[in-house]
């Protein structure tokens, strides 16, 4: 996976989906159960302001990669 900044949420978002797209037909050739869904991060938990920064992708990819790694996990 290569890091690449992201300007915005609305592109971020457009990443997710297309990524989730390619996630979710893997998932479906491995015949694992379950379904993964994206929840939009609430960035200020993680004491990041409303302005986009790349702060708000490194915790977007911290937490898609817990929720991918617990979902082959379980």
């Amino acid at each position: 996976v290569e890091y690449m900044p992201i300007s915005s949420v609305e592109k971020s978002r457009q990443i997710m989906e297309e990524f989730l797209d390619i996630w979710q037909e893997t998932l479906s050739k491995k015949s694992l159960p379950g379904h993964f869904v994206h929840n939009e991060a609430n960035f200020a938990d993680y004491g990041l302001a409303d302005h986009y920064t790349s702060q708000h992708t490194a915790v977007q990819y911290v937490l898609v990669m817990g929720h991918l790694i617990a979902a082959v996990r379980g």
